[in-house]
């Protein structure tokens, strides 16, 4: 007769271990995801700054 509790035991922890590794692995894809949008809306307003400042410098010329 097949050991029910061994199989059971060892799917149980494999199916843990692989839940803590995509749980690991979408919390950091979250994290890297907020970086980089960070970035880009950061980089977006200096260059929409800059641009104003162009435009205005070259409305008073």
């Amino acid at each position: 007769m097949p050991d029910y509790k061994a199989m059971y035991y060892h799917l149980a922890g494999r199916m843990a271990t692989a839940i803590d590794a995509l749980e690991a692995t979408t919390n950091a894809l979250v994290d890297i995801t907020e970086k980089l949008k960070l970035a880009q809306q950061t980089t977006e307003e200096i260059f929409i700054s800059d641009s104003d400042d162009v435009t205005d410098s070259s409305d008073n010329e």
